[in-house]
């Protein structure tokens, strides 16, 4: 009989290999995504059935996909870290598609709170990968929302620009894209906020500019850009290094200004000045660099070429009302948003009222019969190229990117036929790089610039979402998305209070604990408000942007123990706000047991999400929220202070005239060169000084 059962088992044990994969993906699934609990709706259960299958038929065989999977198949590969060895010595099972449901919630609940990160963050990645795959596909189908993403294809059809013939060339055979007449006098790579800025202003000062972006170009209004993650560098999937905080970053033309909300805040406020001045007296600045007066001659183009408008109080919707209502109850002092947007029923867009860098500077200057920009979409710089034996510039060498995909996108507007993969490079007089705060280290290191200041200090504005439950429809998406900010604390305690608007997606993600808890706040949606608490963190050495392996950039990045005092302070009284404006629960992104500290902890055996149901629980937030690595989400849109500003090579990479110490030619305009926070959210800083660049440029 053994022997028979040892040979049905040398028979049985490759076809459990061969399908261990999906077993293990079955499982995870239905621990995350709550199908064995809603077996008795039957519509829920066949969503949510095809959802799986569809995860596994787009994913299964990504080898990325499966290396998450693999531990799974046997437990014993985590080794005795987050107590596994003694639970699989419990249970005799080592696969966790074998074990039941309570068992594998329990084997996710100690990867979750281990005091080790790796496996932590192994949980959190497989928790938002199905998380997002599933609700991502099923948001407006569970809540009813509507999210109106894409234009129709007739409208796309009708809206294509016709853009003016090229004046770039494609050589074969040297792999070199040139104009097809003179030289190159600046070539600006990314069109963000400071990009579009170059390229518009160099380039109708007479320069011949080309423009070149790694991401792709967007028919004006054919998306809802702010909510599309193709739009985003990594999808919108990049955390830093330990995972601890998740990193958002536009990656098309126009940037960071066509995919955030775009909350304008002057670089003439108080905030902003109290910033700059500090630069001066630390002599990073000189006396009569970045004067008031300055900024607001700038700054007043920059309004007029953006559209910036100013909002009234009649816009603010029944969500951002939550932080308007809440903060007058509190005796503080909510403030209406400067924002990039088209006013109430003004917008030319079916799906979007955005106004960005792309259609009011890039596009524009395009389109210009007097001197076009010639721009590159979908082309990746790698790095500066130098003439031999010295540092003067000569040119960049470039990657072609496949395009985002849909009749949304113009792809190689220029006809060159360059395929993704492919390298090439291009000669210019001058180089600036206007990649953000991430892209530009990046460049500099690949291209072995000498200085060891290079990405160090990076800026956060590290920020966590507060949302609260209420009895009364919210609808966050109606309407004015962000209208409301508080800032009477920006200087004194470093921290702000802003309004933010999300897709039912987002509700589920932010919702740490049990898969049934997951569901429950998508379902909930509609009741829900929120708005954000965003840190001005303070720049360290040990924080910073390196590169991997193969050359991609990675952020380093520890809140330290006094920010982490100033930000729990932020959200504790954030929670109180809340609460003040009516919510009947208030939730947190984390699963830290904040409640049970003081009386013996978690022992559930399950993750506990933050939800809280009185105010005088935010005294147990402000004292013991520890922003714990993959236990709380923590978010940031607003990298800077990657190429500092200075006075010497010694601590910073670009001098006061933004050129990189030790070059000849290259420069760096964007917010990467400021040398702390800017003191608030930075777009409109960046176009500020951009536009000061420029017109010194000028000159």
């Amino acid at each position: 009989m053994s022997r028979l059962l040892a040979i049905l088992g040398a028979l049985v044990l490759p076809l459990v290999a061969a399908d261990a994969p999906r077993t293990v993906h079955d499982a995870l699934f239905a621990s995350y995504i709550p199908i064995e609990e809603v077996k008795d709706k039957p519509e829920l259960t066949a969503m949510f059935t095809a959802a799986r299958d569809q995860i596994w038929l787009a994913a299964g065989k990504a080898p990325a996909f499966q290396m998450l999977l693999a531990p799974f198949a046997d437990l014993r590969s985590f080794g005795t870290a987050c107590g596994m060895a003694d639970f699989i010595k419990t249970s005799g099972v080592t696969a966790f598609p074998q074990l039941a449901p309570e068992q594998r919630t329990h084997v996710l609940y100690l990867l979750h709170t281990c005091t080790v990160n790796e496996p932590r963050r192994l949980a959190m990645n497989l928790r938002n990968f199905y998380i997002s795959k599933t609700y991502g596909a099923l948001q407006e189908a569970l809540t009813g929302v509507k999210l109106n993403l894409y234009a129709t294809d007739a409208y796309i059809a009708d809206h294509r620009p016709t853009i003016p013939p090229t004046q770039l060339r494609y050589n074969a055979a040297t792999k070199e894209v040139a104009l097809k007449t003179g030289e190159i006098d600046y070539l600006v790579v990314g069109s963000g906020p400071a990009g579009s800025v170059l390229a518009h202003e160099l380039r109708r000062g007479g320069k011949r500019v080309v423009l070149v972006e790694r991401g792709s170009f967007t028919v004006p209004g054919a998306m809802e850009t702010r909510l599309i993650d193709d739009l985003k560098e990594s999808s919108g999937a990049r955390t830093s290094t330990d995972g601890s905080i998740f990193i958002k970053n536009g990656m098309a033309v126009g940037g960071g200004s066509l995919v955030n909300v775009d909350l304008c805040f002057a670089p003439t406020l108080p905030t902003v000045q109290y910033r700059i001045d500090q630069w001066r007296k630390a002599g990073r600045i000189g006396p009569n660099d970045f004067t008031k007066a300055d900024l607001d001659k700038a700054y007043q183009w920059v309004k007029t070429a953006i559209g910036t408008r100013v909002l009234s109080e009649s816009e603010i919707n029944v969500n951002n009302h939550k932080l308007w209502d809440g903060a007058l109850l509190s005796k503080l002092h909510p403030k209406l948003y400067d924002l990039n947007t088209y006013a109430p029923g003004q917008s030319p867009y079916p799906v979007t009222d955005k106004r960005s860098a792309a259609t009011e500077l890039v596009l524009k200057a395009v389109m210009d019969s007097a001197n076009p920009l010639s721009m590159l979409p979908d082309a990746e710089v790698r790095r500066v190229l130098f003439d031999e034996g010295t540092w003067k510039v000569k040119g960049v060498e470039i990657m072609m990117r496949a395009p985002v995909s849909g009749p949304g996108v113009l792809a190689d507007p220029n006809g060159l036929g360059l395929r993704p993969g492919e390298m090439v490079t291009l000669r210019a007089r001058r180089v600036i790089l206007s990649a953000g705060a991430l892209g530009s280290p990046a460049i500099l290191l690949r291209s072995k610039v000498p200085n060891d200041q290079i990405g160090r200090g990076v800026v956060l504005h590290a920020s966590m979402p507060v949302l609260g439950k209420f009895d009364q429809t919210v609808d966050a998406l109606k309407g004015t998305q962000a209208s409301v900010f508080v800032d009477d604390l920006l200087i004194s305690e470093g921290y702000a209070l802003e309004s933010m608007s999300a897709e039912p997606l987002y509700s589920a993600i932010m919702a740490m604990g049990p898969a049934k808890f997951g569901l429950d706040m998508i379902m909930s949606y509609r009741n829900l408000g929120g708005f954000g608490v965003m840190l001005i963190d303070t720049p360290s050495p040990n924080n910073r942007v390196r590169l991997n392996q193969d050359g991609e950039p990675e952020i380093d990045y520890t809140l330290s123990d006094a920010d982490k005092v100033r930000f729990r302070r932020g959200v504790a009284e954030a929670v109180r706000i809340m609460f003040r404006a009516g919510a009947k629960q208030v939730f947190l992104p984390t699963s830290e047991d904040i409640l049970g500290s003081n009386t013996g902890g978690n022992t559930s055996g399950q993750l506990k999400p933050g939800i809280f149901t009185e105010m005088r629980q935010a005294d147990a937030i402000e004292k013991s929220l520890q922003f714990i690595p993959n236990r709380s989400i923590v978010t940031s849109a607003h990298l800077q202070a990657t190429n500092k500003l200075g006075s010497s090579a010694a601590d910073s990479v670009v001098s006061k005239d933004f050129k990189v110490w030790g070059t000849e030619g290259l420069y760096v305009v964007d917010g990467s060169v400021f040398p702390t926070s800017i003191g608030a959210n930075p777009m409109q800083s960046i176009y500020t000084f951009a536009k000061i660049f420029a017109d010194r440029q000028a000159r």
